[in-house]
């Protein structure tokens, strides 16, 4: 096909084959597009380098067809995998995702969700780690639909996707508990971060039906998110006198720094000390000693997310909605029996 220097919508739908105003739906994502036809005007778009004029609708008092994705700790391959999840969606939609990384920081936050907003984001999904709610206020006045990331017992007011944290912090308890393991310490991170005082919670609840003393489980929390401040939880544990037989940690990251740095100073894993972490990133399979832990499905997370974020964008008079996960118990090599 010979193009024109200024290609235009119409020189795409018609090599594309379709008309112009579905090459309109698809860029703008109005309307669903059969996957068929979404491949075809791309290959349209790719080969005559069409670029969809998007400032223009934004000066007009439309939004970008940009999401944010705002999460705690993007170093942790967990959010990784939720932001895979959604940009999968979100691509096929024609966003494009903005990741960042609040590092549990409320300010920092504050200053993300104020840039997104100048942008006209089309959208905005947030893993807040803070014990205080996210002011979202200059996102909602400008009518951009939200999903928060929480756990259940949040106060929400917008629709969300949820983990059942409590049940993930029980189920990692009751696993230590039917092993034997009557002193352990529960490893968690920096901050206020309510998705960890859940966990805690739950593994309280699991003492609580089990008829145990409370005392049995004792936190102490890593003063930052490095590996160096994950890994100095290891010095902790082995100085404890009586030292934990066990140790449940808020992630697997905290999880991992920590059984690499007993085995380095040699301590056996899980002979001397048992660990169990929680999310079930790639690397807890992989690990020297591969990780017991509890699987939360971060990328049908991601998923969910993205769709529902863009169910209050097609219909923005539906009623907010909810999305819960279970999580599940996986048991590796970092677990055994105490004899």
């Amino acid at each position: 096909m010979n193009l024109a220097k200024n290609v235009t919508i119409k020189d795409v739908a018609a090599l594309a084959g379709v008309s112009i105003g579905t090459v309109s739906n698809y860029i703008n994502g109005t309307k669903t597009v059969a996957e068929a036809t979404r491949e075809r005007i791309d290959r349209a778009i790719e080969e005559t380098r069409f670029v969809p004029n998007r400032a223009v609708r934004t000066l007009r008092g439309n939004r970008t067809h940009t999401l944010g994705l705002l999460v705690p700790d993007a170093a942790n391959p967990y959010f990784t995998e939720i932001a895979r999840g959604v940009e999968d969606v979100a691509r096929s939609r024609g966003f494009v995702l903005v990741y960042c990384d609040t590092a549990g920081d409320p300010v920092r936050q504050g200053v993300y969700v104020r840039n997104l907003a100048e942008m006209r984001a089309g959208g905005l999904i947030i893993a807040s780690a803070t014990a205080e709610p996210p002011d979202l206020g200059d996102l909602e006045s400008i009518g951009t639909p939200i999903v928060v990331l929480g756990h259940e017992g949040m106060a929400l007011t917008s629709s969300a996707v949820v983990v059942d944290q409590h049940r993930g912090g029980f189920l990692a308890m009751k696993h230590l508990l039917d092993l034997g393991h009557r002193r352990v310490l529960f490893a968690g991170g920096p901050g206020g971060d309510l998705v960890l005082k859940a966990r805690y919670e739950g593994a309280m609840l699991a003492i609580e039906a089990a008829g145990e003393d409370p005392g049995l489980l004792q936190r102490a929390d890593a003063a930052g998110r490095t590996i160096r401040e994950r890994s100095e939880l290891a010095d902790l544990i082995t100085a404890m006198r009586p030292r934990p037989t066990a140790v449940l940690c808020g992630n697997d990251m905290i999880a991992i720094a920590i059984v690499n740095k007993l085995i380095r100073d040699g301590w056996s894993v899980p002979g001397d000390i048992a660990v169990v972490g929680y999310d079930d990133i790639g690397e807890a399979q992989l690990a020297v000693v591969p990780l017991t832990t509890i699987r939360q499905p971060a990328h049908d997370i991601g998923e969910s997310a993205a769709r529902l974020l863009f169910e209050t964008s097609d219909d923005p008079s539906r009623p907010h909605r909810q999305v819960t996960f279970t999580p599940e118990l996986v048991v590796r090599a970092s677990t055994i029996p105490r004899s």
